[in-house]
């Protein structure tokens, strides 16, 4: 079996997978808007390998009028990528006719291609032929229509992937987005490969059929991390948005919460706890423990004990020259017994209170 042969194997197993995986999110009856956008993406992107494993293999002389049917709905996947981050990111997001302004392009791209698909089969195959067999020339103007095409979707993916970046900073845990995130990028980094090595065509004299394999795998091998995922965490596609309500109300109660840490220094009461810190800031437990979680990606009670740290080794760090007792640095750092200190300590700096101590004392002389 030569290489061309596993290669064309691979991509035609990838196709087969997207397609696989968006039958199984469509079926499950609990679906939801991100669940149908992706499925949606993952059948373009099946048909679009599909489409070009056809010509790859020359299987595409026995259905010729297959031909052109992805050129057009490529263009859907850019819309496709930023309907599904708000999906997951705006909590009550639904489609509506305005954002079928975004199919405006999909819409162009049908018309231009009509004629292809009113030619008759041996004619279709002769102009794909020539197509995949043609090195771009920067005097081309189908070299820079199909550069646009980078630029377009560029545009989708970095504004898709900045909407997640500005969530995450109000929320860091939520795994969906989280996950979704490192997809696109990873996608954004095989887009800009692709289009350096299209960009260097008319210099290396290189044939678009070497680009469009060496694209098809890359598509695979993100198809198949997505299948991996899925299939390792199947909860994973239900996390939902958190309802982040009124957002200047929330950017005061996150200050509040930290005033209370960064101030107030409230952890140095080694009786705090949940209720006593909701009490303090006047907002709700539940309220106060969803903002910590959210904004920084732990629970109440590991927030209190990082804070305790830093506050043991800030301490630590200016203490005397006289000999310094740890147990009374835990005290007065709020923690309320010797072996808490050292445990969370531990964890917190991978070493001993002592052994930080001692290097401190190093470095110090």
């Amino acid at each position: 079996m030569d290489t061309s042969t596993i290669l064309n194997t691979l991509i035609a197993y990838g196709a087969l997978q997207a397609l696989f995986i968006a039958f199984i999110l469509l079926k499950d009856r609990s679906k939801g808007l991100f669940r149908l956008l992706f499925a949606a993406l993952l059948i373009i992107e099946g048909i679009t390998l599909l489409e070009r494993l056809l010509v790859e293999t020359d299987f595409i002389q026995a259905v010729p009028h297959l031909l052109g049917i992805s050129h057009p709905i490529s263009f859907i996947k850019p819309p496709l990528m930023l309907m599904m981050t708000a999906a997951i990111t705006v909590k009550g997001f639904k489609l509506s006719r305005k954002h079928a302004l975004h199919l405006i392009p999909f819409g162009l791209m049908l018309l231009l291609n009509m004629p292809l698909y009113l030619k008759a089969g041996t004619e279709k195959l002769a102009f794909v032929e020539d197509f995949m067999n043609r090195v771009p020339s920067y005097q081309s103007f189908d070299f820079y229509f199909s550069l646009s095409f980078f630029l377009y979707i560029g545009l989708y993916v970095y504004w898709s992937i900045k909407r997640m970046n500005t969530f995450r900073q109000r929320v860091a845990n939520n795994a969906l987005v989280n996950w979704y995130r490192k997809v696109l990028i990873a996608y954004s980094v095989f887009l800009l490969l692709h289009l350096i090595y299209f960009a260097i065509q008319p210099l290396g004299q290189l044939s678009f059929a070497s680009i469009n394999q060496m694209s098809m795998l890359a598509m695979t091998f993100i198809v198949q991390s997505v299948a991996f995922k899925l299939m390792n965490k199947s909860v994973l596609i239900n996390t939902k948005p958190p309802d982040l309500g009124d957002l200047e109300k929330r950017e005061v109660q996150e200050k509040l919460i930290l005033d209370q840490l960064e101030l107030d220094k409230i952890y140095l009461d080694d009786e705090l706890n949940l209720k006593k810190f909701a009490a303090s800031v006047a907002i709700p437990q539940a309220q106060v423990s969803s903002i910590i979680n959210q904004k920084f990606n732990c629970s109440f009670k590991k927030l209190i004990t990082q804070y305790r740290v830093e506050e043991a080794k800030r301490l630590m760090l200016n203490a005397g020259a006289d000999k310094v007792k740890l147990i009374d640095i835990s005290f007065q750092a709020g923690f309320n017994n010797k072996v808490s200190f050292y445990r969370a300590f531990k964890e917190f700096e991978g070493m001993a209170p002592s052994e930080y101590l001692e290097k401190v004392n190093r470095e110090k002389k």
